[in-house]
């Protein structure tokens, strides 16, 4: 989590020392992750657990996330995002490798 905060927080250009909005980026990079897995998405493709380091799709798709819910910035910024998130969301659950596999009964 903390990679992902530190990427986040050089997406929404606040200064790495900063700490008044942490709790919010966490969470919405924790919504960001679910909201991809409730799409079918396996976050974890590609995931490196030595560096904790999500996939580069995977991560932009959590950046744009955060950008789009995130404090009061210009309204088609955050219009935007969404609207970026959205469209690699789709990509991501129609590719083949980042699809969740099926579970057999």
């Amino acid at each position: 989590m903390d990679n992902l905060l530190k990427q986040a927080k050089q997406f929404l250009s606040i200064v790495e020392t900063s700490t008044l909005k942490d709790e919010e980026i966490k969470l919405l990079i924790s919504s960001a992750i679910l909201e991809l897995e409730r799409s079918g998405i396996d976050t974890e493709y590609n995931y490196s657990k030595d560096d904790e380091k999500y996939d580069d799709l995977i991560t932009t798709a959590i950046m744009f996330y955060v950008k789009s819910n995130f404090g009061n910035v210009d309204i088609k910024e955050k219009e935007y995002a969404l609207r970026t998130f959205n469209t690699l969301e789709q990509s991501l659950s129609l590719s083949g490798g980042y699809r969740k596999k099926s579970e057999s009964l």
